[in-house]
């Protein structure tokens, strides 16, 4: 049975897309951890500072200014003590396998393969590092559980089905040169 070829510059492109995407929440989870930190005036209970004029430049109302507060104490109550190190851990490795994609994404469009070949590991890497914080969001109670898990999964899958798509191309150029 023939199957048609793939792409590499379009496989490519897909790659840079959710390389760029994949940065970009790392990247925010990275953010996150930083400013929620344990001992902040959230945790504390102090009370919102939610001013007028700040409240009109953000378009909000007293009441989302004060549910964002609560959005951030329900974060620092509901993690456990290791979540917030474990986070910035897989959020920091994972912008720097995020960056590896982009270079994997641009071998495909210029068509090297040694680049390409290390898609492997890095989608390899993405791949774990999606397995190991589904693992610790699944460890956690339910208010986390119900933030992390669903974009947990998708990029699990998304990764999976990289790796997979990767692996077949670099496996089916090396026999087409056998050949």
């Amino acid at each position: 049975m023939q199957h048609a070829p793939v792409s590499g510059a379009g496989f490519g492109a897909i790659i840079v897309l959710f390389g760029l995407l994949a940065f970009a929440g790392h990247g925010n989870e990275f953010l996150k951890q930083v400013v929620l930190a344990p001992g902040s005036s959230a945790e504390l209970g102090i009370a919102p500072d939610c001013r007028a004029d700040e409240l009109d430049e953000e378009n909000l109302t007293v009441l989302e200014c004060q549910l964002l507060v609560s959005n951030v104490q329900m974060q620092l109550a509901s993690s456990p003590h290791w979540f917030r190190i474990v986070q910035l851990l897989l959020s920091g490795v994972g912008m720097v396998a995020a960056l590896g994609s982009l270079l994997v994404g641009f071998a495909f469009v210029h068509n090297r393969l040694p680049m390409i070949k290390s898609g492997i590991a890095c989608f390899g890497l993405l791949l774990a590092l999606d397995l190991i914080g589904l693992i610790g969001a699944a460890s956690t109670g339910p208010l986390l559980r119900a933030q992390y898990l669903w974009p947990l999964f998708l990029w699990l899958n998304i990764h999976l089905c990289l790796l997979l798509a990767n692996w077949h191309y670099v496996r089916g150029d090396s026999l087409e040169q056998n050949n």
